[in-house]
């Protein structure tokens, strides 16, 4: 059957791989020169950076994208982070688990008790404007740091800093189910050049810098910048609902259906590098940052693969979920944050490269606790960071995406996975 897969981000790239392996025809469609998106590495400067995610999985070995990479005999090293998290807060950085000498006898109580509901399937009523926060201060009362610590891990995992409560509630449902994050060995591209390997193993093609310019869905036809025509049996789009909607036309689509995706909103951020001298100080973790204005967390990705710094060197990443639209003003409080965190950061290091994410360039197209259900063309699905199932976060929610498209596709059950 003839596949075309519009994209080479790691939706479309693990879509393509079980397409593939089960007697596809694949064609992926990629406009950059290079393969993978936002979860590749780039070299600069002698350290291995990303195009985007942090060589981290939220879920580590125990998540969806490793499950579905371990189903396709991937070639890729998961090293869970030990431990699952740290905390920078009143000046000091602590295993997560200290911190609930933050909260008194009674909210340690109500925390426990909702904990347990979130792990029996006890979730609040889905409301896109029933707030996250406000929902766990209802639940556990008006403690500062608890809600610092939410809004830094939804600052670092999701890139906004609140979602509905129905969203936190599966977010803290899949880290009690699959356990924190993890590190990539190697880093993004470990994944990415696997997923490569195994759908031109299976005899798909990848051809970079062809950008799609139209999709013909009556005809059956993807048209590229160049004049070149890929007719498909199957489409599948890894670049957003929004712009696939453009692709095909708007005129093909109902209001109701259109007033819905032009509601989605993105997620946006900036990306800190920083090379420190010296060893790792934190390990294969992640720091979430109480402490700072805009910083929500870091992480070490060269702690478990020192390929990714130069040598003598720590690479340390760092982001915040943006709050305004300044980006010059969000930079300078990122960077002051980056010197409260690290004091002597100008005798041990520098900050290699800042990236910012907005506009055409999101963190993710559709910020988590944001769906839109079945698209209404047929043999068209999407697949990638507009399309990710509640509760998953960042590449774990593409996963669960994938996983849908997948079973739509009758290539699997993955039914005990959803949230």
């Amino acid at each position: 059957m003839r596949t075309v897969i519009i994209g080479s981000g790691i939706g479309g790239l693990l879509t393509a791989s079980f397409l593939a392996k089960n007697g596809y025809e694949i064609t992926v469609l990629e406009k950059s020169p290079y393969i993978g998106g936002r979860f590749a590495n780039l070299s600069y400067r002698g350290f291995g950076l990303s195009t985007g995610a942090f060589h981290m999985l939220p879920h580590g070995e125990d998540g969806p994208l490793a499950h579905l990479l371990k189903l396709l005999n991937a070639d890729v090293r998961i090293v869970n982070s030990d431990p699952k998290g740290m905390i920078l807060y009143e000046g000091r950085t602590f295993h997560y688990r200290e911190g609930w000498k933050y909260l008194s006898f009674t909210e340690k109580a109500k925390a426990t008790k909702l904990l347990l509901d979130i792990k029996r399937g006890k979730l609040p009523v889905d409301d896109p404007e029933m707030s996250g926060r406000e929902w766990i201060r209802e639940k556990i009362g008006d403690n500062e740091f608890v809600d610092l610590f939410i809004k830094s891990f939804l600052g670092w995992a999701d890139s906004v800093l609140d979602v509905p409560a129905g969203e936190l509630a599966r977010e803290i449902k899949a880290a009690l189910r699959w356990g924190g994050p993890g590190m990539v060995r190697g880093g993004c591209s470990a994944i990415t050049d696997e997923l490569v390997r195994i759908v031109e193993r299976n005899g798909g093609s990848i051809l970079t810098r062809r950008r799609v310019v139209e999709v013909d869905a009556e005809g059956k036809k993807v048209i590229t910048a160049d004049g070149e025509e890929f007719p498909y049996d199957v489409l599948v789009s890894n670049i957003g609902i929004k712009e696939t909607v453009e692709l095909i036309g708007r005129d093909n689509f109902d209001r109701d259906y259109l007033g819905r995706v032009d509601s989605l909103k993105p997620s946006e951020g900036i990306k800190y590098n920083v090379a420190l001298k010296g060893k790792p100080r934190i390990g294969n973790t992640v720091v979430f940052t109480l402490d700072t204005e805009r910083i929500n967390g870091y992480n070490e990705p060269s702690s478990l693969s020192p390929e990714l710094a130069k040598e003598g060197y720590t690479l340390v990443m760092l982001h915040h979920a943006l709050q305004s639209r300044n980006v010059k003003a969000e930079q300078r409080k990122g960077i002051e944050d980056i010197y409260r965190i690290f004091p002597n950061l100008d005798g041990e290091g520098e900050i290699l490269l800042i990236q910012t994410y907005l506009d055409g360039n999101p963190v993710n197209r559709v910020a988590s606790g944001q769906t839109v259900e079945d698209f209404p063309i047929d043999d068209v699905y999407i697949v990638g960071d507009a399309y990710k199932p509640p509760g998953g976060i960042e590449v774990e929610g593409i996963a669960l995406g994938v996983m849908r498209t997948l079973e739509r596709l009758g290539l699997g059950s993955f039914s005990e996975w959803y949230l």
